[in-house]
């Protein structure tokens, strides 16, 4: 039995824009987003971040058309079953399933990577060194486990009350770090020294990493109380605020991180180096970095809830075996999903750390890189399917049509550019490895679906494995039940 048939709708509108604004670990984005954009764009980061929130948000109108219509466990999964054929489905469950388990991944290196500053500052030389980090991964990946197997209710909870704890004490070092540096605006706006469009654009793969996956609180709409109208309001009001957010803090910090520069290439983490810049002390930069690690972990307990349900909704569907979507008799929440995304989690750190044992850092830009990457494909399907259903309904909505074709165009785009112009390595390969990782993937879900529907056929003759599990009418029907 699925999670999704066992869990009660419990979530009010506050608790689910809380666990979901809480899982894009916002006191994390403002100290990371500006640092990630920064390398890639410098003084254009500005422009990285404008058009990360436009294009998410893009992207987010198009999500909110079908989540207001729809309630599914699958997000984007179950939503293009709707539209498209099974093709556009596999595709969106590869995607999404590597996705969650390389979002897990990232997330938990950044507790890792602030953990390891914190423990630099105290004196701990090998705090950012392999064996330091992987125990670090293990630990947090453990505590996360143990919050969503739990129930998502606590999972709101302790999401929300870390997210609090955090922001205050960023929003002291952005601030202060801008008063002593000043804006440098005619620097910015003018992108002074080193542009290119490329450049920016990198920028806002890198700076995305902290909007992606901002759908994915749909993946609990069978247990919030009125899914069809507080899904749809925590699904766009992430690339809205959070974009909003990342911009001005992008605009306050970059000339602090060119002033922090060589504090940056030493190993020391952005927040830390522009608190010690802005002359808050070396007490409170290794403080920060101490809070954020904390902070981390609410994107952490987040995304594993999210993913797991994504994975329980894949098993109830065939894709995946029945065993992995099992529930908690007691708490309801699929432990099974939970704890294969986790070891999943850990094994993809381990590889990568082994890989490239010397440089954190080109391993985090690498995996931030491969989680846009990985999230693209699904996200201009999405948009496309938009397209399909206003035309199905022949809607005059020429803003709708807009936004959806501006949203896929450069959704598709992000991931070109790392074809036409291609970063340093490791970074430059994301690109390839997404696409391999996903062409790999597809076929061994198709088979395994081909598998179950045999075996359902063999014990019942006539039982088939449902497909995803959505509350709406047949794609064929779309126009109408839209007018209804």
């Amino acid at each position: 039995m699925s999670s999704t048939e066992t869990e009660p709708r419990q979530l009010s509108r506050g608790q689910i824009v809380g666990l979901a604004v809480a899982s894009m670990i916002p006191a994390v984005g403002l100290a990371a987003v500006p640092a990630l954009m920064f390398v890639s764009a410098g003084n254009g980061s500005w422009l990285s971040a404008l058009l990360s929130a436009a294009v998410t948000t893009f992207v987010g109108l198009s999500v909110v058309t079908f989540a207001r219509r729809h309630v599914a466990n699958g997000s984007l999964y179950s939503y293009l079953s709707l539209v498209f054929g099974p093709w556009a489905r596999l595709v969106a469950a590869a995607s999404l399933l590597l996705g969650y388990a390389a979002m897990i991944a990232g997330i938990t290196m950044v507790i890792g990577v602030y953990v390891g500053s914190f423990l630099l500052s105290r004196g701990f030389a090998a705090g950012l060194e392999v064996p330091a980090q992987l125990a670090v991964y293990a630990v947090a990946l453990l505590i996360a486990v143990l919050f969503a197997r739990r129930g998502v209710d606590l999972s709101v909870k302790a999401a929300v009350v870390l997210m609090a704890v955090a922001i205050p004490v960023v929003g002291v070092v952005v601030v202060a770090g801008a008063a002593t540096t000043g804006l440098h605006l005619a620097e910015q706006l003018s992108f002074e020294g080193r542009f290119s469009f490329s450049g920016v654009f990198q920028g806002m793969a890198a700076g995305a990493t902290f909007l992606m996956g901002f759908e994915s609180c749909a993946a609990l709409a069978r247990e919030t109380k009125d899914p069809k109208r507080d899904v749809p309001f925590a699904v766009l009001g992430i690339p809205v605020l959070l974009g909003v957010v990342y911009l001005v803090a992008t605009v306050l910090q970059v000339p602090g991180l060119f002033a922090a520069a060589d504090d940056l290439a030493a190993g020391m983490s952005p927040a830390a180096a522009l608190a010690l810049n802005a002359g808050l002390g070396e007490t409170f930069a290794s403080a920060t970095d101490l809070v954020l690690a904390v902070a981390t972990f609410a994107g952490l307990i987040g995304f594993v809830n999210f993913g797991s349900r994504f994975v329980a909704t894949l098993s109830d569907d065939g894709l995946l075996p029945r065993r992995v979507g099992r529930a908690h008799p007691e708490h309801g929440s699929p432990t099974v999903a939970v704890t294969v995304l986790a070891v999943i989690g850990f094994a993809v750190l381990a590889v990568a750390l082994l890989a490239y044992p010397e440089s954190l850092l080109s391993v985090y830009s690498a995996l931030a890189t491969l989680i846009v990457y990985l999230w693209v494909f699904p996200y201009v399907l999405i948009c496309a399917a938009h397209v399909v259903l206003l035309v199905r309904e022949r809607a005059v909505r020429p803003l709708s049509y807009l936004t959806a074709v501006l949203g896929a165009t450069a959704m598709g785009w992000v991931y070109l550019n790392g074809w036409v112009n291609p970063p340093a390595s490791p970074v430059d390969a994301m690109s390839y490895v997404a696409l391999v990782l996903i062409g790999v993937t597809v076929p061994a879900l198709a088979w395994a679906r081909r598998g179950a529907l045999r075996s359902a056929r063999e014990s019942s003759g006539a039982r088939e494995v449902p497909e995803a599990r959505v509350e709406a009418p047949p794609a064929e029907r779309l126009s109408d039940s839209a007018r209804a």
